[in-house]
């Protein structure tokens, strides 16, 4: 974005409110520039998955403010978290609030430290009040209190005492959305409407909630390999249902996830 166009510009009509999206680059000439023209910035923690490419590519240096998020909430700005999901990253906020206090890859790369990395509460601020604040809707949403949205979840942990590598592992085992339960597990499950079948039913959100636990036990895994060649024949049933070529490795495919289903059926 060249902010010389919105400088020249000088003021948005109406009290429009924008922002500078990703910002993993920015300078801080250029958050005083935001800063002084009303701007705001979201952020996401792609460099969460693409951190060590950046770092190879950029070096550590630069890696280690990108995004610098702690100095632009020093200079003043709103600045609210999201995920940009599917295309920059995951859709789980528990990744990025990691991410957001660790400065950690989800390999393990350290990018950030101290003067880069955020408290748990700010973090947490970032993703909730701060994207209200983004939106314009900050008089009814964005936090616990009477008179505003009901939307909450019960969490699976404790935000604010798990071990800082255990923050992604967390997850809702009750979410109320608009005041109606719309999720419900553990201790809740039974509690909320059942959703729809998942159509089709390979689809990978069938599986979502797995890839932030840890690898599974070697019987485990094994299941899980079995279960998703079934799946994998599903599909290329699916497909050829709709008129996809018939190909070879379609047809060999076959075989390799017969012989999986068979593996799942013997545990």
């Amino acid at each position: 974005m060249d902010l010389a166009v919105f400088e020249k510009i000088g003021a948005f009509p109406g009290g429009v409110r924008w922002i500078l999206d990703h910002a993993e680059t920015i300078s801080p000439e250029s958050i005083d520039r935001v800063a002084a023209l009303g701007g705001a910035i979201s952020v996401q923690h792609r460099m969460a998955y693409q951190g060590r490419a950046f770092t190879e590519r950029y070096g550590r240096e630069r890696a280690a403010h990108a995004p610098p998020v702690k100095g632009m909430l020093a200079r003043g700005l709103t600045v609210a978290a999201g995920t940009d999901a599917p295309r920059v990253s995951t859709y789980n906020p528990w990744t990025a609030l990691e991410w957001l206090v660790r400065g950690r890859t989800v390999g393990g790369l350290q990018l950030y430290g101290p003067d880069n990395l955020l408290d748990r509460e700010t973090a947490l601020r970032l993703y909730t009040r701060a994207g209200a604040e983004l939106t314009g809707e900050a008089d009814h949403k964005g936090m616990l209190a009477e008179g505003y949205l009901a939307d909450l979840a019960v969490l699976s942990d404790d935000y604010l005492a798990v071990p800082a590598e255990d923050i992604s592992r967390i997850e809702s085992v009750l979410t109320v959305t608009g005041g109606k339960i719309v999720y419900a597990a553990a201790e809740y499950e039974g509690l909320a409407t059942p959703l729809p079948p998942i159509e089709p039913a390979w689809s990978p959100v069938a599986r979502h909630g797995a890839y932030q636990q840890s690898p599974p036990s070697g019987a485990a895994q094994a299941r899980v390999v079995a279960e998703a060649a079934a799946d994998s024949l599903e599909q290329r049933r699916w497909h050829m249902a709709r008129g996809g070529p018939e190909t070879p490795a379609f047809r060999d495919l076959d075989d390799i996830c017969r012989d999986g289903m068979a593996a799942r059926d013997r545990q």
